[in-house]
């Protein structure tokens, strides 16, 4: 009999987890991030989910292929939550310190911040390097967020994200 609940205790532990998807994966269709971006999906919506020391992250993304355009347009959903301390103060505080920055001026440099209905949003991309549009909705001590990533020429508008993020976070 014990050795039973041994080989019981033993197969539990070992077995391997059938970890769910993350949330973010949930709260986009791809067929709406193709439609939003004016791309075609390369890849399938996957992500993952993980806690940190002071929050948790659920992370899911799409590369597209956009016809004309030269760069990887990335879309990625994240829902990050347990914050210390309130959404709405982390993402102005990163957004503003972002804005300071001084590789955001400067010939061919976008640097744009506003707010997209109830969505924090900034847009910063320089040549050569890949830029971010992002959308940020916060709630309490967490947030759901777009970010997209491309060429800064190829950056899609604050309103294209936000609209995105909009959706997004009506799903959560």
């Amino acid at each position: 009999m014990r050795l039973a609940v041994l080989l019981v205790v033993v197969l539990v532990l070992a077995a391997p987890t059938h970890a769910q998807p993350p949330v973010a994966c949930s709260l986009l269709q791809v067929g709406e991030i193709e439609s939003a971006l004016g791309g075609k999906a390369k890849t399938k919506l996957s992500g993952e989910s993980q806690n940190v020391p002071g929050m948790a992250l659920d992370t899911c993304s799409v590369e597209l292929a956009v016809p004309g355009q030269t760069g990887v347009r990335k879309a990625t959903i994240n829902v990050v939550k347990s914050l210390p301390m309130e959404a709405v103060q982390l993402l102005r505080a990163r957004n503003d310190g972002t804005a300071r920055e001084s590789q955001w001026k400067g010939a061919g440099v976008r640097l744009e911040q506003k707010t997209v209905g109830s969505a924090l949003c900034i847009m910063a991309g320089r040549p050569g390097v890949v830029g971010h549009s992002i959308c940020s909705i916060p709630r309490a001590k967490e947030f759901v967020e777009v970010d997209v990533t491309a060429p800064v020429q190829e950056l899609p508008s604050l309103d294209t994200v936000g609209a995105l993020v909009q959706k997004a976070a009506t799903r959560r």
